[in-house]
């Protein structure tokens, strides 16, 4: 399994693939490349696989440099970076570098796989609209239930509510919504911030808004079991990693119906979802949220209970071992 390591959900997916698998008594090898390789993809294709690899399985941004060796070549496209759906949250220059990089490497691995997956039906549609030629498999991602699991609630009358948001500061992951929703909220609720995994740091915040910087798996956990509500302002999300470990952790989730949130969490039942943009629709359900802590608890354990049927690590890891004998099979 070859990737080019981001600092992003990509990477996390890839750990817990792998994990996963071993458990199976599959032998997996990963290897992780810099950063650099972003840029300039090809020149994995100097890379050889291990002589005992059956399949190759590679990320859509590193996967096509790997089509000539020879084996299987299994692609996961996370999110399509040209879809037009994407392009009001990002910048001119990001624009410009997925469709020359990128959204480029992406179209050649998809071309040159034997199978291609993607972690939710959103992102599949979005593909097969931009190239209809291509039959992807929605496998949506999974998390670690004996990990992130819930504890009991804070007792601390009088606490005001906390919100916690995981994700980098971009206009697509909505902090920009993070920082204005604090302000609202300042004396009522409290925002805990991780800049996922690559620990961004911002200035002129409000007081009542703390980063915390890169947090290790266990301070993730302890995070996300420590807050009131797990807060998802993506305006465009291929799955929400967040969003599904929160509600793993027992917390309602407080975000937009945007792409594949809608396919985690069900409106009005393990958490709010609102039209993309709706700060007054958000400040409106937070306030809800922090006034009723029955809400709070009946819509963290209905969450609870939908990633225990939904997405447990076994279902995810049968999906991709059928789909690697899909593509062995003669």
């Amino acid at each position: 399994m070859p990737n080019v390591k981001g600092n992003s959900g990509s990477d996390v997916f890839v750990e817990r693939l792998a994990a996963g698998l071993r458990r199976r008594g599959v032998t997996v090898t990963v290897d992780w490349f810099g950063r650099a390789y972003e840029g300039f993809p090809g020149l994995l294709s100097r890379v050889k696989a291990p002589p005992s690899a059956d399949i190759i399985h590679a990320n859509g941004l590193n996967a096509f440099p790997f089509r000539h060796h020879g084996l299987p070549l299994v692609v996961t496209e996370h999110h399509y970076v040209l879809d037009p759906a994407y392009r009001p949250y990002k910048s001119a220059l990001q624009h410009v570098y997925h469709q020359m990089v990128t959204g480029r490497a992406s179209r050649r691995s998809m071309r040159a796989a034997d199978a291609l997956a993607t972690p939710s039906a959103f992102v599949a549609a979005s593909i097969v609209s931009a190239c209809p030629r291509v039959r992807p498999t929605a496998i949506p991602l999974w998390v670690d239930l004996e990990e992130f699991r819930p504890m009991p609630a804070r007792v601390a009358p009088g606490t005001p509510l906390r919100m916690f948001f995981v994700g980098n500061t971009s206009r697509r992951k909505g902090f920009d919504l993070v920082v204005e929703l604090a302000r609202r909220m300042c004396g009522s609720a409290e925002f805990v911030c991780t800049g996922g995994l690559r620990g961004e740091k911002v200035a002129d915040l409000p007081t009542n808004l703390r980063l915390t910087g890169r947090l290790s798996r266990e301070e993730l956990v302890e995070a996300y079991r420590s807050c009131d509500v797990v807060f998802v302002p993506s305006r465009y999300e291929g799955f929400g990693y967040a969003a599904l470990e929160g509600m793993a952790c027992g917390k309602p989730v407080l975000g937009f119906a945007c792409g594949s949130i809608e396919e985690i969490v069900e409106d009005g039942i393990s958490g709010f979802l609102l039209p993309v943009d709706d700060i007054d629709g958000l400040h409106r359900r937070a306030l809800e949220l922090a006034a009723d802590p029955s809400l709070r608890k009946r819509m963290g354990q209905a969450g609870r209970s939908r990633a225990e049927s939904v997405f447990p690590v076994e279902r995810g890891i049968d999906a991709y071992l059928a789909l690697y004998a899909s593509v062995l099979s003669p």
